[in-house]
């Protein structure tokens, strides 16, 4: 073990040999000797600064490391409301809480774009559309978002056919007809932009897309009645017609027209069921029927085919004004000749 009188030796004699005052090889311990040698060939090829360059780079790195977390979605709130409770003129105070609706709306806009029909902000979906389309001033513009309505609703048609839900589906097809009608018919006075084409080559692909997926469902014996509906989409040739408008057009009217002959088969097999009365007062007497409290005879339950026979006309209805207005809008391009 060293002690301490050989620490203070050692360094009074690193000291003396690295200013001068004494010659290594003077030193008669040999353990002393190399312990100064070693000390002294330390010092001499210890590592050099680091030159400027290098001072930068490890200036960037820490720095980019400390990089501050932005706030999150609870923070910005709390800010908010703290700014309201606080004494201000009601301009300032009108500004952030608009500030706030506009952000809340965005965010709700953004959670309905992959909603479906009787989904909590499906409303919400459907507004957001109708204020786009009021939007927009130019046909170019009002055919580009036809074009995305119409996607959403082909959209929604393809997921409510894979889960089974056919009269939704019915109707969703339905109004992704009227919108493609509608945005053709937005092209009439611009025939040779570049959205014309657009249009056709979506059309076409949006209909095979449809055409695939109503073979993939028709192999299944519960999802084979939405496949039909996404097959009457994809069934129709292409119009004939002059302009791009025009053939698309004609053909979204045609399939639209053939959507509702559907609803209206349906429609009509619905009702061919013969719906169950309630039991009367006196037959509820000589039976087993549930009574009340109060001694009268319990209503039976509204009979299912009943619901169902309101829900196909209900459907009937919706996918018929689709149709109508499809043809409307294929009326006004082909008048445009």
């Amino acid at each position: 073990m060293v002690g301490k009188d050989t620490l203070n030796e050692l360094d009074g004699l690193l000291d003396d040999v690295a200013r001068g005052r004494r010659r290594l090889d003077s030193i008669h311990d040999a353990k002393l000797r190399e312990a100064v040698r070693t000390a002294l060939r330390i010092h001499q090829t210890g590592a050099a600064a680091p030159d400027d360059y290098a001072r930068l780079r490890m200036r960037a790195r820490v720095l980019s490391r400390l990089d501050p977390k932005g706030p999150s979605f609870l923070d910005n709130a709390w800010i908010a409301l703290d700014m309201l409770s606080r004494p201000a003129p009601y301009i300032v105070r009108g500004i952030a809480l608009s500030a706030l609706l506009v952000v809340v709306g965005m965010g709700a806009t953004v959670a309905a774009a992959d909603t479906l029909p009787d989904d909590l902000l499906y409303p919400v979906k459907l507004a957001s559309e109708q204020v786009r389309l009021a939007l927009a001033t130019a046909p170019d513009d009002r055919a580009s978002v036809e074009i995305s309505i119409a996607e959403h609703r082909l959209s929604e048609a393809e997921r409510l056919a894979v889960s089974g839900r056919t009269s939704d589906a019915l109707v969703a097809s339905a109004m992704y007809s009227q919108h493609v009608a509608s945005a053709a018919a937005e092209l009439v006075p611009s025939e040779a932009s570049g959205v014309a084409l657009q249009l056709e080559s979506t059309f076409t692909n949006q209909r095979d897309r449809a055409g695939v997926l109503a073979d993939t469902l028709s192999t299944n014996a519960q999802s084979a009645p939405a496949a039909q509906i996404l097959a009457t989409i994809a069934k129709p040739s292409v119009a004939p017609g002059v302009t791009i408008a025009e053939r698309v057009a004609v053909t979204a009217a045609g399939v639209a027209e053939d959507l509702a002959s559907v609803a209206e088969k349906d429609a009509d097999a619905v009702a061919t069921v013969t719906p169950r009365t309630n039991v009367p007062t006196s037959t509820a007497r000589a039976t087993n029927t549930p009574r009340s409290t109060s001694g009268a005879a319990v209503r039976t339950e509204a009979p299912r085919s009943t619901t169902d026979s309101k829900k196909a006309n209900q459907v009937l209805q919706t996918v018929r004004k689709a149709a109508d207005e499809a043809k409307v809008a294929a009326d006004k391009v082909k008048s445009h000749k």
